[in-house]
């Protein structure tokens, strides 16, 4: 007879013979390892997720100072890389205010260029000041005017 139909395999057969009251010790090791691994990861999120909150608080305390503009973005990678709630709110600010949201989204790439950000902000931030009544204006205009030669 076979162990096919039901029978028990001979002592040189290939199948092999589970042991009898369940699963092993092997199996529950197994487990308990995977159900730990995950849960060092959940951790590991949430403490990068806290993290990535102090890097922005503190980008926002300090954005007065030159040069650290990098810390909010710094704490946005870890927020977006960690927490699927903030990359939806990230995507519905992307979608709502694209002209708001593009310097963030070149910075967060994977080689940013840096510097050609930092310069469209300038110049935005420029063009906004420059904008008012017209007296700003004119001093720019006239202490960028080339000298008149008689």
């Amino acid at each position: 007879m076979s162990s096919e139909r039901g029978g028990i395999p001979p002592e040189n057969s290939v199948v092999q013979h589970k042991p009898e009251g369940g699963r092993n010790w092997r199996a529950y090791a197994r487990s308990a390892k995977r159900s730990l691994k995950r849960f060092s990861k959940k951790v590991l999120g949430w403490i990068l997720i806290v993290l990535g909150f102090i890097c922005m608080a503190a980008g926002f305390l300090l954005i007065i100072v030159p040069g650290h503009y990098f810390l909010v973005v710094v704490g946005l990678i870890l927020v977006l890389r960690n927490a699927f709630w903030a990359r939806r709110q990230f995507i519905h600010l992307k979608r709502r205010h694209p002209n708001w949201v593009m310097p963030l989204r070149k910075l967060l790439r994977r080689n940013p260029q840096v510097v050609s950000v930092f310069w469209q902000q300038v110049l935005k931030f420029e063009r906004m000041i420059l904008r008012g009544k017209g007296q700003l204006v004119g001093m720019r205009r006239r202490f960028l005017r080339k000298p008149r030669t008689v």
